[in-house]
């Protein structure tokens, strides 16, 4: 009949609106669902005129600016990044924040070209007052979840804190957030409603069935405008798709009201369309804990509940008119060719489906089938690649090891080498005209991502996947200042602790100025040598513009796992237990050997770094018995040469047959043992470094790494007394690179690194 064939075609001409729709709104944003990740804006530092929020389910970011003055948002390296102003909205094709924001996932290519140190090249995109964007501080950017919430999805977490600057009349103003994991409910009480939603069309059919439709077609009016009226685009333009399905459920229900024979047709193909449309993609509303939508939750997935249940629940409805029957009567033309108008449906006894019926409940079907995959396509114009399987595993107890990071103290320095097997140490220096703000802002970022890192969470301010499926493998950053930078940044020269004073100049040294010294220092370490690359990475990109890096050096000690004693002292590469004689925590002196007590030094710790090569060809070609003169105890067990085992204390006066001490007056451990040095004392903390040479070979040795109260007390005396007693292991040595460092105390919640240095100089 003509209606029935109106109905199909109606159905066909949606198919077609919806695959030509273009960008729709339908029922996802940006590529981001309903989700479990929660991102909130906790606190913004504005001023009247200049908005920013969190908009499209934790997405984007919004800034709005309805003043008379250019807003700049800084982008990941602090560059200008976007501005908006009264002469509408500016992008900075230098950022290379422009090029990582163009898509959610930060896949995008960045050109060499953009330089975050050179001067912005802007580029207007409106007129408007009003700019979103895709932050990657502010969302989960992986496709796999956090460690944290993969060994515990039903719990609460947070995730990351972030970040957002925007320059405002010379004023920074700042908003800080939070993104967090928040599980959702247990879905099945919306199952049960779907499955009960989908039996009563059926038990509607004879009275209230256009009922029916219009609760179909309202609740996909509100689902489908409750996530358009998140985003900034031609909403009329988004919606055309389900615009021209409610106008077929419009005419379904005028088609019910009048019992036309095509009423169940149209509402059947309403309800396919909506149900593939509308509520399959979006069933994760369900036991997700936000979705995109300006909807209550609750309301938006009953809509869901409503366009799955009811919308299929249509389809039965008119299978179940088909089996019961109907009265008809036969299709007659009069003289002028015109359809004789049908007799009111009647539902009665049951007869056999025609071939005509079937033909059309198929042509039916696959049109709303059509139609519901075109809609679903305009939805999400741009499907995600395919994601690989993943086998994920829980993980292991290295990977899964945190080390706190707040505390009286920093992390990184008591800490044992045996637990973390990778380290690299890095000195920055302040970029020209640097002043104490931008210093303090450089702290404060620091310590936000270490605090981040170190707990096994991203810091915002990266876009790397490296640690992505890593756990922070006990994790440390230990971070302090250099001579050096008293004198810049408002920092007075004459602030600085004697303590500090530079290391002098030591008799024998070949010292590379380029690799030594520096106006911060950071030690980075880990049981993962990605994750210690990645961290370190991390604090390099949010040091641009304030400091840059100076050098940096990567070492490494025995890892977990590889030996039956995890607490037995490591070797170098010479081969020798290096460390038998360092303080241990356990000792009463260990805190006055170690820690600072001064000012706002107090619970901090002064280290040297020395990067030593060892001439391991020269020493290898000594026999075993010539090396351990040299160092004063045994190769295989570290026992010291007057007898005994490891820990058995040095008996330096006992003497061989021959009359000569059995520790020789010029062995290493003689020398630089504290009862020859009036009691000076250091932890040492050493790694292993071996850097390949160009043309083939290498340098390897030592990266020596020495904790203590004060140098002049600690490796000054120490040194002079190796240098001026001949130390027998100078001659398979060269000290190549030196630095100072203070590390300041640890720091409480809601500190920085640094904070009381810059409170006590009124900074």
């Amino acid at each position: 009949m003509w209606v029935r064939r109106v109905a199909v075609i109606g159905a066909l001409v949606t198919a077609l609106l919806a695959i030509g729709a273009g960008p729709a709104a339908a029922h996802t944003v940006g590529g981001v669902g309903a989700t479990n990740f929660r991102t909130t804006l906790d606190r913004y530092d504005g001023v009247s005129g200049v908005e920013l929020r969190v908009v499209e389910n934790g997405s984007k970011l919004e800034a709005r600016n309805t003043t008379d003055t250019d807003v700049v948002v800084r982008g990941y390296q602090n560059e200008p990044y976007a501005k908006i102003g009264p002469d509408g909205v500016f992008v900075n094709e230098n950022s290379p924040a422009y090029y990582v924001n163009a898509d959610r996932y930060g896949v995008t290519t960045v050109p060499a070209s953009a330089d975050p140190r050179t001067p912005p090249s802007w580029r207007k995109l409106s007129n408007e007052n009003s700019f979103r964007w895709h932050d990657h501080r502010t969302h989960w950017m992986q496709t796999s979840l956090p460690p944290l919430v993969s060994q515990a999805p039903d719990e609460f977490h947070e995730i990351s804190h972030w970040t957002i600057t925007l320059d405002y009349a010379g004023k920074a103003l700042t908003g800080t957030g939070t993104l967090a994991w928040v599980p959702g409910p247990a879905p099945w009480g919306w199952f049960v409603a779907v499955a009960v939603l989908l039996v009563v069309p059926a038990l509607l059919l004879r009275w209230a069935l256009p009922v029916v439709v219009g609760a179909v077609v309202v609740s996909d009016a509100a689902h489908s405008i409750g996530v358009a009226l998140l985003e900034q685009s031609n909403q009329v333009v988004s919606l055309l798709p389900q615009v021209a399905v409610w106008a077929i459920g419009g005419f379904a229900v005028w088609l019910l009201i009048r019992r036309h024979d095509g009423g169940p047709w149209a509402a059947a193909i309403v309800g396919v369309c909506v149900a593939v449309a509308s509520g399959v993609p979006d069933l994760p509303v369900f036991w997700r804990s936000s979705a995109p939508t300006v909807l209550p939750l609750v309301v938006d997935r009953l809509a869901v509940a409503v366009s799955l249940g009811a919308g299929l629940g249509l389809v039965g409805a008119l299978a179940l008119h088909l089996f019961r029957g109907r009265s008809t009567q036969p299709e007659a033309l009069d003289s002028d060719d015109e359809v004789v108008e049908p007799e009111p449906l009647v539902v009665g006894s049951r007869t056999r489906i025609s071939r005509r019926q079937a033909v059309g409940l198929a042509v039916a079907g696959g049109a709303g089938a059509v139609a519901g995959a075109g809609l679903q396509a305009a939805a999400n114009p741009d499907p995600p690649a395919a994601i690989p399987e993943v086998n994920t595993v829980p993980l292991g107890s290295v990977g899964s090891q945190t080390v706190p990071f707040h505390g009286a103290r920093q992390a990184g320095i008591a800490t044992p080498n045996q637990r973390q097997a990778h380290a690299r140490v890095a000195a920055f220096d302040l970029a020209p005209g640097v002043d104490a703000a931008a210093l303090r802002g450089l702290l404060q970022r620091w310590t936000t991502a270490a605090e981040a890192l170190t707990a096994g969470r991203p810091a915002s301010e990266r876009t790397d996947t490296m640690t992505a499926d890593s756990g922070p493998a006990s994790l440390t950053i230990t971070v302090g200042f250099g001579p050096s930078i008293f004198g810049k940044a408002g920092l007075p020269a004459t602030a600085r602790p004697a303590a500090l004073a530079p290391l002098p100049a030591f008799p024998g040294e070949t010292l590379d100025p380029a690799r030594s010294n520096g106006d911060l220092g950071v030690v980075v370490a880990a049981d993962d040598a990605v994750v210690v690359f990645s961290a370190l990475r991390t604090l390099e990109q949010l040091a641009a513009g304030v400091a840059r890096p100076r050098w940096q050096f990567a070492g490494f000690t025995r890892g977990r796992g590889v030996t039956t004693n995890e607490g037995a002292t490591v070797r170098n590469l010479m081969g020798q237990l290096d460390g038998t004689k360092n303080p241990k925590p356990t000792e009463s002196t260990f805190g006055k050997q170690v820690f600072a007590a001064d000012g706002w030094m107090t619970n901090g710790s002064y280290l040297v770094v020395r990067r030593i090569r060892m001439l391991l060809d020269d020493w290898e070609k000594q026999p075993v018995a010539a090396q351990e003169q040299v160092i004063g105890r045994k190769k295989d067990s570290g026992a010291p040469l007057s007898g005994g085992v490891e820990t058995t204390a040095a008996n330096f006066g006992k003497r061989g047959s021959d009359g000569q001490p059995l520790i020789p007056e010029n062995a290493h451990m003689r020398l630089a043992t504290a009862a020859f040095n009036s009691g000076a004392s250091m932890l040492r903390r050493g790694y292993s470094f071996a850097d390949p040479l160009p043309g083939g070979g290498m340098e390897a040795g030592l990266i020596f790494l020495a904790w203590q109260a004060d140098p002049r007390a600690g490796f000054i005396p120490v040194q002079r007394n190796l240098i001026a007693g001949h130390d027998r292991l100078s001659q398979f040595t060269r000290h190549e690179t030196s630095a100072l460092f203070a590390m300041p105390g640890g720091t409480a919640k809601g500190e920085h690194i640094g904070q009381r240095l810059l409170k006590e100089l009124g900074l």
